[in-house]
């Protein structure tokens, strides 16, 4: 704990935009999976249709 400790006393700027950069990177990466995942329970919604697997 002595280097997080040396680290915020001499740099605490240069720590948080290191943290900001990868919690932003994370956030675009989850909102492009999000999309993508969106995307393809779209498809199969419109590639189901209820009617044509109904047979009486």
């Amino acid at each position: 704990m002595d280097w997080l400790l040396s680290a915020l006393l001499q740099e605490p700027l240069v720590l948080f935009v290191s943290i900001s950069i990868i919690v932003i990177i994370f956030i675009f990466i989850a909102r492009n999976a999000h999309k993508n995942h969106l995307k393809r329970m779209k498809e199969i919604d419109e590639s189901f249709n209820p009617r044509e697997t109904f047979h009486r």
